[in-house]
């Protein structure tokens, strides 16, 4: 059907509707409208139907999903713009559909107030709309429908973020945004509304909230802290609202953060609070970990896992994960402090213990210290050299059994790519070669978990394993060693040497790979060609023949990756070239293809 045509006919149709209620729309001719034609519609067109359908919404006595999606697609390019929203007729009114209790007009009023966020000066005209903006806050906090919270969230953090840096000073003193930021945070009865609805004091008077939903009020009010921090809501702006709800010198954050939750009645809301932390912490900025340590929110949240013994089981059964999850965040976003911290050495005893504790048994059945895992790998790879008369838990995590948990720490640990600070890379170098000098069969063991198909979560994460360690972001150790008396330190390249008995040691996770074990083990291995389906299976495929192929192609990315840093390394010399060609053969039969012969002549190679 034509473009014309179409547009006549659905303009006709709703001319109709809107003349008799009574007569049902039509959703296949409304759909006809999709997003790919609406790109063509000429602008008149485009208004001519936004304003009828303006006009029939009010009215509409059916489900107006079909209309208020065509609003959507309508108004849907970029070219209209919040401007063009404002001259629809009769006028869009956002208070009321942002009242309504239908998600699916709510979530059309949205998606035209969300415009306004492109340009500034649309902005201040949202936050000139008190009404407006007090009942997006409103349907943001307290809507049962989370697309619409979500898309509401959405809406909110764009008006503030593209109405943010335009500081200027209020007349009492306190440093603001934009004129969006202003009218949420200095209008006393949205800013005041936001603490009334978090609040548990105030249940049964912010509308018919019970406390349940005063919960999902605040997890959404947490979330959206994560995306807007910044001065306005970590300093005071209404004090006498602040102090109504228990803050005596602060805002929104620490009305949230410290004490909109009554987390001693509801250990969920506690988690969540405590994830919060975690998220808050992840940001990175320093302004995150000084409030929460000096609010004592940082020993609290850290005290689940520090000190299980004191608390109570119930609440360790939730919290235990939480308090991991912050620990692992602190330790890998702060690590100089960590480092510097007392807690460091009951941090690794903790760790080391839990990882000890944890039977062959357990491993083999995947009943793992998964929480304590996290922890592990989040710490300074410094604090896991072993020091005098102390070992280490990265000997602790198993190769056998095998465990795809087991192997992804591993691969994470020693390819030394955390941070990208050089003492980290230089850790991981360190602890690969103390980790071959301690458990000398650790490749054997590897390949045989990468070779078996029976256990296919374990042999990808054994080949992913085998891929840290040739894609490895290594640094050089010091040439002596260091001064001082921390009880973390690098050894000397000389002081790691010495402990494995070598004159040197390899530079690179290249140079580890094509050296003694890994060459003789490693190499050989990914040359071979998988088994074929007939020698794993007799009759059937299936799941078997699936995960045969799933392994074998991920041998293969291995073997590609083992190519590309070969020849790298290589480069020029004339002694390498001939291993070089070797791969690539193989490289180029493909992930099902090859033979073995290749894989022992290489694995016999020395440069």
């Amino acid at each position: 059907m034509a473009l014309p045509a179409l547009l006549g006919q659905v303009h006709s149709h709703l001319e109709e509707v809107r003349n008799d209620p009574s007569k049902s729309l039509n959703d296949k001719l409304l759909e006809h409208v999709d997003r790919q034609v609406t790109e063509t519609i000429e602008e008149s067109w485009r208004d001519t139907l936004l304003n009828q359908l303006s006009n029939l919404l009010p009215t509409l006595q059916q489900d107006p999903t079909p209309v208020t999606n065509l609003i959507n697609v309508l108004a849907l390019p970029a070219t209209y713009d919040f401007t063009r929203v404002l001259t629809i007729q009769p006028p869009v009114d956002f208070t009321a559909g942002f009242t309504s209790s239908l998600p699916s007009i709510n979530l059309a009023v949205l998606s035209l107030l969300e415009k306004a966020t492109y340009r500034k000066s649309d902005i201040d005209i949202v936050a000139g709309k008190a009404d407006v903006v007090a009942a997006l806050v409103k349907l943001w906090l307290c809507t049962p429908d989370t697309a619409v919270a979500g898309r509401a969230h959405d809406v909110i953090v764009g008006l503030l973020l593209a109405n943010e840096g335009e500081h200027t000073m209020s007349d009492s003193g306190i440093m603001d945004e934009g004129l969006i930021w202003r009218r949420i945070l200095r209008d006393r009865d949205i800013y005041g509304s936001i603490f009334s609805i978090c609040s548990l004091n105030t249940a049964g008077q912010e509308g018919p909230l019970s406390k349940r939903e005063k919960t999902v009020s605040q997890a959404r009010l947490l979330d959206m802290l994560l995306k807007i921090d910044s001065s306005p809501v970590r300093t005071s702006q209404i004090p006498e609202i602040e102090q109504q709800f228990g803050v005596n010198n602060g805002g929104l954050l620490h009305f949230a953060a410290i004490h909109m939750v009554e987390y001693q009645d509801d250990v969920l809301m506690h988690m969540t609070l405590i994830e919060f932390y975690a998220n808050y912490l992840g940001t990175s900025h320093t302004y995150a970990l000084h409030f929460l340590r000096s609010n004592g929110l940082h020993d609290r949240a850290l005290a689940y896992y520090l000190e299980p013994e004191k608390q109570d089981s119930l609440d360790l059964t939730y919290l235990y994960g939480s308090s991991a999850k912050y620990l692992s965040t602190y330790c890998s976003t702060f690590p100089q402090d960590l480092l510097s911290s007392p807690l460091a050495g009951h941090i690794l005893s903790r760790v080391t213990q839990a990882v000890e504790n944890t039977s062959s048994i357990q491993w083999a059945q995947g009943k793992i210290p998964k929480h304590d895992l996290r922890v592990l790998v989040s710490l300074p790879r410094v604090m896991l050299i072993p020091r005098t008369q102390a070992s280490s838990p990265l000997f602790l995590i198993p190769v056998k059994p095998a465990n795809p948990d087991a192997f992804a720490a591993l691969a994470h640990i020693l390819h030394g790519s955390h941070g990208g600070k050089p003492e980290e890379r230089a850790a991981a170098r360190a602890l690969y070669f103390l980790e071959m000098e301690n458990i000398s069969t650790f490749w054997g063991r590897v390949v045989a978990a990468a070779d078996t198909v029976a256990l296919k979560e374990s042999a990808l994460s054994a080949l992913s394993l085998i891929g840290a360690v040739i894609t490895a972001k290594w640094s050089p150790l010091p040439d002596t060693e260091p001064s001082g008396s921390t009880p973390f330190r690098l050894p000397s390249e000389g002081e790691l040497a010495s402990k494995c008995n070598a004159a040197s040691l390899p530079k690179s996770g290249i140079e580890a790979i094509m050296s003694q074990p890994a060459l003789g083990i490693v190499v050989p291995y990914l040359m071979r060609p998988p088994e074929s389906f007939g020698n794993l299976v007799s009759g059937g495929r299936g799941d078997v023949e699936s995960a045969v192929y799933q392994i074998a192609a991920a041998k293969h990315d291995v073997l590609t990756l083992l190519h590309m840093k070969l020849k790298a390394w290589v480069g020029t010399r004339a002694e390498g070239q001939e291993m070089v060609a070797a791969v690539e053969r193989r490289v180029m039969q493909g992930a099902m293809g090859g033979t073995g012969e290749v894989g022992g002549r290489v694995g016999t190679m020395e440069l």
